[in-house]
């Protein structure tokens, strides 16, 4: 079994992992670059072979300030340096992309993520689901279906 890191970037964002035993877990983003490249580095240490799947999103977005979206920016090459110096391979998927396995979610962005997180409430009951970690493990059973 692939060991999985699916990544939610921002600060409200959050990690979701599905480790070498299979077991699922997550966290919120922690704060800073060193806090977050840790993560990473224990993520990695304990699940040898993990890969990893990043929200691809740090982009502009017409009506967002040039200066959000700079911040922004910086925050996901940051998570994408953290992946690399650890070792952990990475690919992006599009949020429409891994939505999609959620089935039909509301156009609405509010409605939407309380959508998403009552789905993987459902999915993972036995983890605590916030709207921080909710789009990570919607991540990962998209991730989930393609590595078995």
């Amino acid at each position: 079994m692939t060991p999985i890191l699916c990544v939610d970037p921002g600060a409200s964002g959050g990690f979701a992992v599905r480790g070498a035993g299979g077991a699922i877990s997550a966290a919120p983003m922690p704060e800073g670059m060193t806090a977050q490249l840790d993560t990473i580095r224990a993520m990695a240490a304990y699940n040898p072979g993990l890969t990893a799947i990043l929200e691809k999103v740090g982009f502009h977005r017409p009506g967002n300030s040039a200066v959000s979206t700079a911040k922004f920016a910086r925050h996901c090459g940051h998570l994408e340096a953290a992946l690399y110096s650890v070792g952990v391979p990475f690919e992006e998927v599009a949020p429409g992309t891994w939505m999609k396995s959620l089935g039909a979610l509301p156009a609405d962005k509010t409605a939407r993520k309380n959508a998403i997180k009552e789905t993987v409430a459902r999915r993972f009951p036995h983890l605590a689901v916030t709207l921080k970690t909710a789009d990570a493990l919607g991540m990962l059973i998209w991730a989930m279906q393609r590595f078995n």
